[in-house]
């Protein structure tokens, strides 16, 4: 992260996408989707949402997306996934750019 031109590290809340948040982007259950805003630069990773599915058979599951076909679906604990960090913002923050790698967003109070 930038801020005015220097590498900073952020001090306030950092958390992952739940998945609702996941289903408002575009993501639906087993059907794979590489047209969201969160799929640019994905790799063959899976990664981790917020929000829990079930218990069931002695393990846990969470929801997951699988990074390289937008795969969205839950999976056991057990395994070893990545994560994607995200923040939230006022809506008074002036957000540019698109967000891509050419145009990053660029956040102001």
């Amino acid at each position: 992260l930038k801020c005015n031109g220097e590498l900073s590290k952020i001090n306030s809340k950092v958390g992952l996408v739940t998945a609702d948040e996941l289903a408002y982007a575009g993501y639906a259950y087993n059907i794979g989707n590489t047209t969201t805003y969160l799929q640019e630069n994905a790799t063959d990773t899976y990664w981790w949402s917020l929000s829990p599915n079930d218990f069931g058979g002695g393990s846990a599951r969470v929801w997951f997306v699988y990074g390289s076909n937008g795969s969205f679906s839950y999976i056991d604990v057990i395994f070893t996934n990545g994560v994607r960090p995200s923040i939230s913002l006022k809506s008074t923050t002036n957000v540019t750019g698109d967000g891509t790698s050419s145009s990053p967003y660029i956040i102001s109070m």
